[in-house]
């Protein structure tokens, strides 16, 4: 059981940095999860979720490093630009 609970939790926080970064970056989310049936927005969750460089996110989410570029590190930064507000 513990291998489930570990998987949700895990999950759940990475969907919770995913929407920091949606909401810091002002990307509109709906428009995402309109776009093709979900399909992107899917693809999205699945890059974040087997995302490498979790502690670099959460970092940069806090502000402890301004001077990073999403592009450098988030796997979805470059498909959050056609969503963003600017």
């Amino acid at each position: 059981m513990n291998i489930i609970k570990n998987w949700a939790e895990r999950t759940q926080r990475r969907m919770t940095m995913m929407q920091r970064m949606i909401q810091r970056l002002d990307v509109d989310s709906s428009k995402i999860i309109c776009d093709d049936n979900g399909v992107t927005f899917r693809a999205m969750i699945g890059r974040c979720r087997g995302c490498e460089q979790p502690e670099v996110c959460s970092a940069w989410l806090d502000g402890k490093r301004p001077e990073s570029s999403p592009l450098a590190f988030c796997p979805n930064a470059a498909a959050f630009e056609p969503y963003r507000s600017h």
